[in-house]
């Protein structure tokens, strides 16, 4: 563009409300000589006006598209280029004021000099709490939380007791796998996470809460110590119930480790686990980070003011919005690399991460070997369109989207301090320990399947925390750069809230009262869904009475569901069929059964029974159905069952008919040997989606294979095939 113009186009142009598009159009020479820019109204064209744009001896057309041409006609603007330090001048306050105030805020920047490490008190007391009984230990993200887990899990060893680490998620899972292993050796430390058995009998495993709450039930696992990792999924929508049933069904000789940043509500937690335990827990709270936390945001395009009241009052923002390659430029001109710049959707990360194609950084050949590496057993990861700002420019994009493979690149890249930048969703900020020096929010708006709407106190704190590295940094930074300077108002309100308490979101499945009552008796059974944190926290509310019968009437409809279809007698004991039922744990566990017992799978093929399995996974759906299949028999199953739920009054898990074909049909054809870019194309599905679909689906055939009966063997064959690269 000629001098000045792209400075007058973000300042006075872009900001009209009706000016959708501006399209620089060419450059050639004129005799009109100006040495301030000017800009002309010249005719208007369809959809929009033609400016002209004159300066040092050059006019260049502009192409305004706009729903109000006629607000356009008679513009004719004079505008001299006016320097950075004039336009900070007349917005009233110095560039000096502007320099010292960002100095202020930098102070403490850099690596803190080495030294030997020595564990925090709250670390030496849960250490010493462990040994007596249950501890819960709340400190801030990077204080040294696992490290308790890891001395503790080696004392543990050394005296030949066996333990278990859990986490919410199988990725968090996975990254623990590997750490224990380097710290304790590959022979000592085994994987359970659904879909993946790896040296089952080690003495410590690492596995998903929902794996460990499935050992509970058969009553063989009694080990020493279990940890709980991120403890505030307790109150998860999903994974609430089955984090209660652990600390409800653990043995009173397992010692429980409960690991949080974020329980607000600790003591009622901790009551509760007295009352359903036996025995009060020991409470850790640790309430300094190692790496204390500073806020702050970006002004006048490069400077990076303290998070006050007086400061926010003379910020300017860049007219344009959110600039990712202007905003690490300005990160990395105050040496406040590496940076999570969190974002509220997947096609905002890809999209800021593309902006970087073409540019190169530092270190590229250490970012090739890492993704080399993590290529050699998923050549996938090069046909990723963002691997060459990933190599070439050392930026990433880090969601939900992408295969495992690309995420672990990423992070072990971060880690390394090999990347300038992660354009990331929640998913990087909730339970995965990568942070960084600097977190940037240029939002503070988040997108669900319900819409768009504020961040919680949680999930602010969840990314917020990753800003500050143990060891490497001083002090860690959190820089908004919000469009809307309320957000900067709510990020005050925000840095020093409490967490929204732990809430109970139990509920009653029927896998769950198989497995009760194949373990316990009809009253045991009752006695442990009533010992919930849900009916815990009602105790002390009027409507806690008829909150306990809600519960009690629900259990009773279920038991009296899973009578009518024979999976329990009148004596609530398991028949043949509710024997082999327990081993389905499913929130669409009856479906599953049901097609069994009334045999509708026999004539199916391997490649189909994983098709129908898919059909009722969850998550994100394919946009498109890439190849036939039957479904009328399952549907029709599962139409059958809502309505006989419907009937008796308890709630069904829904689904869509239609977005159950699309699953299927992408499940089949990966099933039946498709190249997964074929299958990911035609269903219209990014990677990671695709991913944990037949990861799902391969959990359940697994559970299938487990099934004394005829199904095991083409519920194996069907696993198998699912569970090729880059799916595992």
């Amino acid at each position: 563009m000629i001098p000045g113009l792209r400075e007058f186009l973000e300042e006075e142009l872009e900001p009209l409300g009706h000016v959708q598009t501006i399209i620089p159009g060419r450059i050639r020479k004129t005799k009109k000589m100006v040495n301030e820019l000017q800009v002309r109204y010249k005719y208007p064209v369809q959809g929009g006006a033609k400016l002209l744009a004159y300066s040092s001896g050059a006019v260049q057309e502009l192409f305004v598209v706009t729903s109000r041409p006629e607000e356009l006609k008679g513009f004719e603007r004079k505008a001299a280029k006016v320097s950075q330090k004039e336009r900070i001048k007349r917005k009233g306050v110095s560039q000096s004021q502007l320099d010292q105030r960002t100095a202020e805020f930098l102070h403490g920047l850099g690596e803190p000099e080495p030294c030997v490490f020595s564990p925090s008190p709250f670390q030496v007391e849960a250490l010493e709490l462990i040994l007596q009984g249950d501890v819960v230990v709340t400190a801030p993200t990077g204080s040294g939380k696992t490290w308790i887990a890891e001395r503790a899990i080696e004392s543990f060893l050394e005296k030949g007791k066996t333990c278990w680490y859990t986490t919410p998620l199988k990725a968090l899972s996975n990254q623990k796998y590997d750490n224990f292993r380097r710290l304790l050796g590959e022979e000592r430390v085994g994987l359970l996470t659904g879909e993946r058995k790896e040296n089952a009998s080690a003495p410590v495993i690492v596995a998903t809460t929902e794996v460990f709450r499935n050992a509970l039930y058969s009553g063989d696992q009694k080990p020493w110590l279990a940890v709980l990792d991120e403890a505030h999924y307790l109150g998860d929508e999903q994974r609430g119930t089955t984090w209660e049933e652990v600390i409800i069904l653990a043995p009173a000789e397992t010692r429980l480790l409960l690991l949080s940043a974020t329980i607000s509500n600790a003591d009622e937690i901790i009551s509760w686990m007295k009352k359903v335990r036996g025995k009060r827990p020991g409470l850790v709270k640790e309430q300094e980070r190692p790496v204390p936390l500073r806020y702050g945001f970006l002004t006048h395009r490069k400077y990076v003011l303290s998070l006050d009241l007086d400061f926010i009052r003379s910020r300017k923002r860049a007219k344009s919005g959110f600039n990712p390659v202007k905003v690490v430029e300005a990160l990395e001109e105050r040496d406040l690399l590496p940076a999570i710049i969190f974002l509220p959707s997947r096609r905002d990360c890809d999209r800021a991460a593309s902006k970087f194609q073409g540019f190169s950084w530092k270190d590229r050949a250490s970012r090739w070997e890492v993704l080399a590496e993590a290529a050699k057993d998923n050549p996938y990861l090069w046909e990723n369109s963002l691997s060459d700002p990933l190599v070439e420019a050392g930026v990433a994009s880090h969601h939900a989207g992408h295969l495992t493979g690309w995420k672990v690149a990423v992070e072990r890249m971060l880690a390394a301090g090999k990347l300038r930048a992660v354009f990331a969703t929640t998913t990087l900020a909730a339970g995965l320990d990568v942070p960084a020096r600097t977190v940037v929010l240029p939002t503070l708006m988040a997108r669900d399947g319900l819409g768009t709407r504020f961040l919680s106190t949680l999930e602010f704190h969840q990314m917020t925390g990753r800003a500050g590295r143990r060891g490497k940094d001083r002090v860690g930074f959190v820089v908004l750069d919000p469009e809307n300077e309320k957000d900067l108002f709510l990020a005050l309100s925000l840095q020093n809230a409490e967490p929204e308490p732990i809430k109970s979101a139990f509920k009653i499945s029927y896998h769950q009262i198989l497995n009760l009552l194949y373990r316990f008796n009809f009253d045991k059974t009752r006695d442990i869904l009533e010992r919930s944190l849900l009916l815990f926290q009602q105790s002390t509310r009027k409507d806690f009475n008829e909150v306990k019968a809600q519960l009690g009437d629900e259990l009773m409809k279920r038991i009296g569901i899973l009578q009518k279809f024979k999976y329990l007698d009148e004596s609530f004991y398991l028949t043949e069929f509710g024997r082999w039922a327990v081993l389905i744990r499913h929130e669409n566990s009856l479906i599953f059964t049901e097609l069994i017992r009334r045999q509708l799978y026999p004539s199916l093929s391997p490649a189909e029974l994983a098709g129908w399995i898919g059909a009722l996974a969850p998550g994100r759906c394919p946009r498109r159905a890439v190849c036939r299949l039957n479904l009328e028999s399952l549907l029709k199953l599962a139409e059958e069952l809502e309505r006989f739920e419907r009937r008796v009054g308890v709630s069904s898990v829904q689904f869509s008919p239609e977005e159950a074909w699309k699953r299927g049909a992408a499940v089949k054809l990966w099933a039946e040997g498709e190249e997964w870019a074929r299958v990911v194309g035609e269903a219209d599905i990014e990677e990671g989606d695709l991913q944990r679909l037949l990861l799902q689906t391969a959990e359940v055939l697994r559970q299938l294979e487990d099934l004394p009966l005829p199904i095991a063997s083409m519920a194996k064959q069907a696993g198998d095939i699912l569970l090729r690269a880059p799916v595992l």
